[in-house]
């Protein structure tokens, strides 16, 4: 029966956290390249696509006018292939003390214009950092999504550590490609429970390019609920609460 609604909600499949905006990260290198990634997305069955450009430390923090004329760039070219396909626009911020004043000052970029961000933290970052960023995002009106949540060793492995990042007003996205593990993947094991508790708001590709990062939204378990797939990133989109 799962099956069959997703065939039918095919036209409405997305994913909310791509690097396939060219020339501003480690994802796509040039416009070819955005090409190529919208095409396997489409030949997956994905009918809807944000395009989320790291903003940080590491890859630097672009002007969100130049992301944006880049972005109506590869509209403009999808179009000509892929008239369905939409295109939203908005980053993957690596949280630092200044990222909600960034916010603020229309410095960097909230997801579809909305008051949704996309947020990921390092590696080895505290409970209490990334607890005390939920909030500081919660205060000044944002609503955090956090990146590919099983990545985080502190909190890996560790329900209630994320329960309260969600009850602090957090939704979680986790990456499709941790879910294909096979039954001794400890991330895979992870990401499951975590889906069995009602813990995982979105599944995302997290894709950068078409050898070791590619688009990969058709692997995900056909056990995972329509509303992951399609009414959260939907309401998303929209600006509305889930």
């Amino acid at each position: 029966m799962k099956n069959s609604k997703r065939e039918m909600k095919s036209i409405g499949i997305l994913d909310i956290h791509t690097h396939i905006l060219y020339g501003v990260d480690d994802g796509a290198a040039d416009l070819n390249d955005s090409m190529r990634l919208l095409t396997e997305e489409w030949e997956q069955g994905v009918r809807k696509v944000v395009l989320t450009p790291h903003y940080g430390p590491k890859f630097g923090h672009p002007d969100p006018n130049m992301l944006r004329r880049r972005f109506q760039e590869i509209c403009r070219e999808a179009e000509k292939f892929f008239p369905e396909l939409q295109l939203f626009l908005g980053s993957e911020l690596y949280y630092q003390n200044t990222t909600v004043d960034d916010l603020k000052a229309g410095k960097a970029l909230t997801m579809n214009e909305t008051k949704y961000v996309l947020v990921e933290f390092g590696i080895g970052d505290s409970f209490s950092r990334i607890e005390r960023a939920i909030q500081d995002f919660v205060y000044a009106g944002y609503i955090p999504i956090i990146a590919h949540v099983e990545r985080y060793e502190n909190v890996f492995g560790k329900l209630n550590f994320l329960q309260e990042f969600i009850k602090a007003g957090a939704y979680l996205q986790v990456n499709a490609n941790s879910f294909t593990g096979n039954f001794f993947d400890k991330r895979t094991k992870f990401c499951k429970k975590l889906l069995k508790n009602d813990m995982v708001h979105f599944i995302a590709s997290d894709c950068h390019d078409l050898r070791n990062r590619c688009p990969n939204m058709a692997e995900v378990s056909a056990d995972v609920d329509e509303r992951i797939l399609f009414d959260h990133p939907s309401w998303m989109l929209k600006g509305k609460y889930m």
